[in-house]
C-alpha cells in the first residue's frame, strides 16, 4: 500500500509540474505577454477549457460528473434536468468565454520578438469564433497529456529510469537552433545523442494544438518536433519545456548542462512576465559580449548593465522557483564578463587544460573577425554611427507610439462595447428572472425553474463581458512605448561597453 501511494504521489507531482508549465506555454501562445493579475485569470480560463470534456460528460450522466467534480453525491430529489441545464449551460459559456477573450485582447507580441503574431492580424471576429476549435484542442491536447504522462513515468519506473522535466519557452523560429544546441552540448560533454522519431505520445498534442488552434499556436510550435536518443540518455523538446530520461545520476548532470549552456541561447526558462523581461535584458548583454569577448572583459558598461539586472532581481516580486533560475543566469553572465569560463563547462571530462579554444569561441572569434570592431573606428564614424542609429530609433519610437495610440482608442472603443452588450445582456437576464418569478408566484409550475437557470446563465454572461470590458480600459497609456524606450536606454548602454 505505502508503495502504491509514493507512485501515486510522484505521478502527481510530475502533472502538477507539467499542468503548470503548459498553463503557462499556453497563455502566452493565446494571450501574448500578461501581468500576474491577468495571468491568474487567464489561466484558470485555460483550465477551464482542459476540464471541458467533464461538462460534456455531465450533460450525458449528470449525477455521476456532479460526484467527479466535487465528491458530493447528488440528491435524489434534485432532478436530474434542471443540473444538465447547468451542465450546457456551463458547456456553452466556456467556449464563449475563451473566443471572448481572445477577440478583447489582441497579442502584443510573442516572448523573443516585439513583432505582433499572426493571432493579432486576425480581425476579433475570426478570433470570438476560434473559441471553440481552441477549447477542444486545448481539452484533448490536455487529456492526451493526462493519459501519457502517467504511462510514461511508470514504464521509466519499471526501467529504472527517471524523467526529468525542465521549463523551456520556444517558439517556432528559436526552437531548431535550441535544439541543435542542447544535442551539441550533451554530445560535447560525453553523453552523445542523435536524432530520431519522436513517439506519437510526443507528437500527438502538438498536432492537435496545430490543427485546431489557429495562428496563435501555429507561432509556437514547429512542425517538426526534436527527439534524440543516446547509450544514456533520452531527450524530448517540447514547445514548452524539455524532458531528460534517464539513471538519476545522468539526469542530474544533463540538466545542469543544458540549463547552464541555454542561459544565452534565445530560450526563456521562467514562464513569470517579469523574470522573462529580466532573462531577455541579460541575453542582450550576452549577445554584445559574444561580438568581442576580448575586447568586453571587464568591461565597465555591460558590468553596469549587470549590476542593473541584480538590483531588478533583487526588488522583483517572483517566487523562489522563478527568482533562483534568473539569479544563476545572472551569476554565469558575470562569471563571462570576469573572463571566467562556466563551471560545469570547466568540470567536463572532455575540457582540454592546454588552453586550446573551444567550438564555441572558434565560433564568436569568427563572427568577430567580420563585425567591425567599434574600437576601430575614428571619433567621427563612430560618432556618425552612433548619431545615425539613434535617429533610426526616434523614427522607430515614434511610429510605434503612433501604432499604440491607434491600438489603445480601440481598445477604448472595445471597451464601449463590451459594457453595452454586457449591459444588454443584464437586461435580459432580469427580465427572464422576473418572468420566471411571476410564474412561480402565479401558476406553481416547475417551468419557472428552468427560465430561472437560462436568467443566471445570462447573468453570469453579462459578469464576464462587464468585467473583461473593464479591463480593456487604458490605465497605463503607451505602455510598450515606454518600456521599448527603456530598452534603447539599456541598448545603447551595451554598444558603448
Amino acid at each position: 500500500m505505502a508503495v502504491i501511494q509514493a507512485l501515486l504521489a510522484l505521478i502527481s507531482r510530475s502533472l502538477g509540474r507539467i499542468t503548470s508549465a503548459i498553463f503557462g506555454w499556453a497563455v502566452v501562445a493565446l494571450f501574448g505577454q500578461t501581468d500576474p493579475a491577468e495571468k491568474t485569470m487567464l489561466s484558470a480560463l485555460v483550465g477551464a477549457a482542459a476540464a471541458w470534456p467533464v461538462l460534456l460528460l455531465g450533460i450525458a450522466m449528470p449525477k455521476i460528473a456532479v460526484f467527479a467534480m466535487g465528491f458530493v453525491p447528488l440528491p435524489d430529489w434534485v432532478p436530474k434536468w434542471t443540473v444538465r441545464l447547468v451542465w450546457i449551460g456551463l458547456a456553452a459559456t466556456i467556449p464563449l468565454a475563451v473566443g471572448l477573450t481572445m477577440a478583447m485582447r489582441r497579442p502584443r507580441g510573442r516572448a523573443f520578438s516585439r513583432v505582433n503574431p499572426p493571432a493579432a492580424q486576425e480581425s476579433a471576429f475570426k478570433r470570438l469564433l476560434r473559441g471553440l476549435p481552441t477549447t477542444v484542442g486545448i481539452a484533448a491536447a490536455f487529456f492526451v497529456v493526462f493519459v501519457t504522462v502517467p504511462a510514461l513515468r511508470i514504464a521509466s519506473l519499471v526501467r529504472r529510469r527517471v524523467d526529468v522535466q525542465i521549463p523551456l519557452l520556444t517558439d517556432k523560429e528559436s526552437y531548431q537552433p535550441v535544439a541543435s544546441e542542447i544535442a551539441r552540448v550533451l554530445t560535447q560533454h560525453d553523453f552523445p545523442v542523435q536524432a530520431a522519431t519522436p513517439g506519437w505520445w510526443m507528437t500527438l498534442p502538438s498536432r492537435i494544438l496545430l490543427r485546431l488552434g489557429g495562428p496563435a499556436f501555429r507561432a509556437h510550435i514547429p512542425e517538426h518536433l526534436a527527439y534524440f536518443r543516446g547509450d544514456r540518455l533520452e531527450v524530448a523538446l517540447y514547445p514548452n519545456g524539455l524532458l531528460l530520461r534517464g539513471s538519476v545520476q545522468d539526469t542530474a548532470w544533463a540538466h545542469g548542462l543544458v540549463v547552464e549552456a541555454l542561459t544565452a541561447e534565445p530560450a526563456l526558462q521562467t514562464f513569470d512576465s517579469r523574470a522573462q523581461d529580466m532573462e531577455r535584458q541579460i541575453r542582450r548583454v550576452w549577445a554584445v559580449y559574444r561580438e568581442n569577448p576580448t575586447a568586453h572583459e571587464d568591461s565597465a558598461a555591460l558590468n553596469g548593465r549587470l549590476n542593473d539586472i541584480a538590483k531588478e532581481l533583487g526588488r522583483a516580486p517572483l517566487t523562489y522557483d522563478e527568482w533562483q533560475i534568473v539569479y544563476r543566469q545572472v551569476l554565469q553572465l558575470g562569471r563571462a564578463l570576469g573572463g571566467e569560463r562556466q563551471l560545469l563547462e570547466v568540470a567536463s571530462p572532455n575540457h582540454r587544460a592546454n588552453g586550446d579554444r573551444t567550438a564555441e569561441e572558434n565560433r564568436m572569434t569568427t563572427s568577430t573577425s567580420t563585425t567591425p570592431n567599434a574600437r576601430e573606428l575614428s571619433n567621427r564614424a563612430l560618432i556618425s554611427e552612433i548619431t545615425g542609429k539613434a535617429s533610426l530609433l526616434a523614427k522607430k519610437e515614434i511610429e510605434l507610439a503612433k501604432t499604440e495610440l491607434r491600438a489603445d482608442l480601440k481598445a477604448e472603443l472595445g471597451m464601449v462595447k463590451a459594457m453595452g452588450i454586457a449591459a444588454l445582456a443584464a437586461i435580459l437576464g432580469l427580465n427572464l428572472l422576473l418572468v420566471a418569478g411571476v410564474l412561480a408566484l402565479g401558476l406553481k409550475i416547475a417551468s419557472w425553474l428552468a427560465a430561472l437557470i437560462v436568467g443566471g446563465v445570462l447573468l453570469v454572461a453579462a459578469a464576464l463581458l462587464g468585467y473583461i470590458g473593464w479591463k480593456r480600459m487604458v490605465t497605463n497609456p503607451l505602455a510598450l512605448t515606454r518600456q521599448t524606450l527603456k530598452e534603447d536606454v539599456r541598448w545603447v548602454k551595451e554598444r558603448l561597453a
